[in-house]
């Protein structure tokens, strides 16, 4: 009897000193090296999910935000983005942002309040994030910014924007915001002074700006155009703006009619974009549009980004089962791995703490 009761007491052991360390691991971060994959899901089902992998794509950790707190993300996740501890991610079918720790992804609070149609996410100083809104995609007056506290994670204020305001990119001076159209179609870019804290400048560029990116004095701005069944195509065009000398500018590249590139990137002194299965390899010192492709990619990219050399692509494949995330060197275009992921991938986050 006593040697029984001695091994029920070493078993009992042994099991709590699991469930420790397993705790243990977990407050040191699961998540805390790697990519965040933002699954959108199907609209009006509610079944967005976040999935994790390492940069290499070596292995993969899906549906993890339910796996953590044992609920649903929500309806349609947008994007993901960071500020201090926390990831942020932007469900905009649910109207709100889950707020998360970035390194456990346990639940801190959700923002639900003066989000309408939210899209992506920007941390612009130690204590303040802006938050691109549609408001209702059907009225042309109502878009915005919402103004996030990241202390309190509440909004706390708006910033009347253009039509359609989507992707944003920063320096230390500006926040660039794209404006696509939402429903409809722009052909704007708002400046937001950081110092100044307002709208200074609205800068005219192609049909449905779709990506940016800064290198040095330069803002580089992609537009995809009107696509043919708008009954009014017009061609694709990618433009350069100085940003030291009034927002002029300098130079524009144009694409066929019929070509309209996305997923504009950069990653050193290249620029890529992705056209028709295709990734695109351009110099920021380059003049003309590059003539022939870096690297071919056989399916259908939903989302493109680089990151430290290496390019990685999502793949939403028919819309009806789990996409894919493809990652390839960019020093020859190989592939370096892919992975099965959650449904409609889109928003990746790089999250390397």
């Amino acid at each position: 009897m006593k040697k029984i009761n001695l091994l029920l007491l070493f078993s009992l052991f042994v099991g709590l000193t699991a469930c420790e360390k397993t705790k243990i691991d977990e407050n040191t971060g699961a998540f805390d090296k790697g990519i965040f994959v933002v699954n959108e899901g199907q609209f009006m089902h509610g079944n967005a999910s976040l999935s994790f992998t390492d940069e290499k794509l070596s292995q993969v950790e899906n549906d993890i935000y339910k796996s953590v707190n044992h609920v649903d993300l929500g309806d349609q996740a947008q994007s993901i983005g960071f500020a201090g501890d926390n990831a942020y991610i932007v469900v905009t079918g649910s109207n709100k942002i889950e707020v998360t720790k970035a390194n456990t992804m346990e639940k801190v609070v959700t923002i639900a309040s003066g989000l309408t149609n939210p899209r992506y996410f920007e941390t612009i100083s130690s204590s303040t994030a802006l938050v691109s809104c549609w408001g209702d995609p059907s009225v042309t007056t109502d878009d915005y910014l919402a103004i996030v506290n990241t202390n309190s994670n509440e909004v706390t204020g708006q910033i009347p924007v253009e039509l359609g305001p989507e992707k944003m990119v920063k320096n230390t001076d500006y926040l660039f915001v794209a404006h696509q159209g939402a429903w409809g179609t722009n052909h704007k870019v708002s400046v937001y002074d950081l110092i100044l804290k307002q709208i200074t400048n609205v800068i005219t560029v192609g049909d449905r700006p779709n990506s940016m990116v800064i290198k040095g004095n330069f803002l580089w701005v992609l537009c995809g155009g009107e696509p043919s069944w708008t009954g009014n195509e017009t061609a694709g065009q990618l433009y350069k703006i100085d940003i030291n000398n009034n927002f002029n500018v300098v130079a524009t590249y144009d694409f066929a009619v019929t070509e309209h590139p996305k997923f504009l990137n950069l990653d050193g002194d290249n620029l890529y974009y992705y056209l028709n299965q295709k990734v695109y390899k351009m110099p920021v010192t380059a003049t003309t549009l590059p003539t022939g492709e870096f690297l071919t990619y056989s399916g259908n990219a939903y989302n493109m980004e680089t990151y430290k050399g290496k390019l990685y692509i999502t793949d939403a494949l028919d819309y009806q089962q789990e996409g894919t995330l493809t990652g390839f060197d960019l020093s020859n275009g190989q592939v370096i791995g892919t992975q099965s992921v959650g449904l409609i991938p889109g928003d990746l986050g790089f999250h390397f703490n």
